[in-house]
């Protein structure tokens, strides 16, 4: 922890703690986990009585409230509280009930103050869901034959901003591929911010090298060829190891449609 995050996290904790509606207070997240770095966020949840949170949500909310300075202050969820400081930290509050809270897992929480009797059990870990896995990885080919075979459509329409927004979905998708390839399921993956831990030098690498089109139709196509040559044949692999079913069926429809109405892309 840096020590402006120190100071932060100090700043909110002595905030809060005169709080009679808070039974108790965690930091959680990367920093709860011993997992930070130096742009860390810093998140705590709230642990409160249900009947207590709307009027404890609207109390942080109010710009002469407890929190400290923030040039900007979200609401969210109806139970989130998203603040930026005027020095761009962050932070977020997450109000829970004691019975929700109970599910988390104790191993990436740290209690700031309260009833310590509130913290979830302790939980082994459990090995990922095999059928859930290779049902991901259905969904993804999925979702990136569906993607491919609309490029016939913005090629026609000249919509070559709409195709540029269709090859972020794509790789956005081989991303995802990648990362069920090395066995990192949804709830492994941290936040948003977070992604070269979970991939390897060569995956890296390879995104690293992809090249962002410009809005022009040659580029637009040569980038859904990339992509596709990229995509497939790793999802090949990694639906032959976790045991998904390929959609044969919906490749050969796509491929025999992009033959028939994008020759340069079939």
């Amino acid at each position: 922890m840096t020590p402006d995050q120190q100071s932060l996290l100090e700043a909110l904790e002595a905030a809060l703690r005169p709080e009679a509606r808070i039974g108790s207070a965690w930091l959680t997240g990367s920093l709860g986990a011993g997992q930070s770095d130096a742009w860390s966020d810093i998140d705590i949840t709230l642990v409160s009585a249900a009947d207590d949170s709307p009027g404890l949500l609207s109390d942080l909310m109010r710009a002469d409230g407890p929190l400290p300075a923030t040039i900007l202050r979200l609401s969210q969820f109806g139970r989130l509280v998203n603040g930026t400081t005027p020095d761009l930290m962050r932070f977020d509050l997450m109000l829970t009930t004691p019975e929700e809270f109970a599910r988390q897992d104790l191993a990436g929480v740290r209690l700031l103050f309260g009833d310590a009797g509130q913290a979830p059990p302790e939980r082994q870990s459990r090995p990922q869901d095999p059928t859930a896995a290779a049902k991901r990885i259905e969904s993804l080919v999925t979702e990136f034959l569906r993607i491919l075979s609309l490029a016939p459509v913005a090629v026609g329409r000249r919509e070559w901003v709409v195709m540029q927004d269709g090859v972020g979905h794509l790789r956005r998708l081989l991303i995802e591929l990648m990362l069920e390839e090395n066995g990192i399921g949804p709830a492994e993956r941290g936040g948003a911010k977070k992604l070269y831990p979970f991939l390897t030098t060569e995956q890296i690498a390879e995104l690293e090298a992809l090249v962002p089109p410009r809005a022009i139709e040659a580029e637009l196509l040569a980038a859904n060829r990339d992509l596709r040559d990229r995509f497939l044949p790793r999802a090949r692999r990694v639906a032959a190891d976790r045991g998904a079913t390929w959609p044969a069926d919906w490749e050969a429809a796509v491929t025999s449609g992009l033959a028939r109405d994008l020759p340069a892309l079939g």
